[in-house]
């Protein structure tokens, strides 16, 4: 099975109410799912934009991403991708396919402040969430933030407008 068809059952299960699940929503908030968004440094597999604010303008401190990459297998080299999402992500998550999940090491995933979610075509589970990440104002960060967020506007794999 392909990593693409993988990701569209991950996509699916968050379309299902599992994206604010994931973010800890209870609320109707702006909640957005993005594929395949980032910048010339990398793109995420999955990423879930929160916009508390009811207008599309980008403001550092309305806007929360949470960032996914998905893996068959390989998680090693997953979590260093996810770990990378944590520049511009709130929450940064590593996907992997259950039935490949047995050999992943939970503490690497603990110690780089990445999710893990563990995941089949039937659903998913939060096996580690990490701490939110902060971003201050007028910050490198802030300006790939701001990149980001005008990517998930003028995105046209955007998969699902308020789940």
């Amino acid at each position: 099975m392909s990593e693409a068809k993988l990701t569209n059952f991950l996509v699916e299960n968050l379309r299902k109410g599992g994206a604010k699940k994931l973010a800890g929503l209870h609320s109707s908030q702006n909640i957005q799912l993005h594929r395949e968004i980032g910048n010339s440094a990398f793109i995420t597999d999955i990423c879930i934009s929160i916009n508390a604010d009811k207008e599309n303008n980008f403001d550092n401190r309305k806007i929360k991403f949470i960032a996914i990459e998905v893996k068959i297998s390989d998680w090693e080299n997953g979590l260093y991708q996810a770990w990378r999402y944590n520049n511009f992500a709130e929450k940064s998550f590593l996907a992997i396919y259950r039935p490949y999940s047995g050999k992943v090491n939970v503490n690497e995933f603990v110690n780089n402040n990445v999710g893990l979610i563990i995941f089949d075509e039937s659903g998913f589970d939060i096996i580690h969430q990490p701490k939110t990440n902060r971003f201050r104002q007028n910050t490198y960060e802030a300006g790939v933030r701001e990149k980001i967020w005008s990517n998930c506007l003028s995105n046209a794999q955007s998969v699902c407008p308020a789940c």
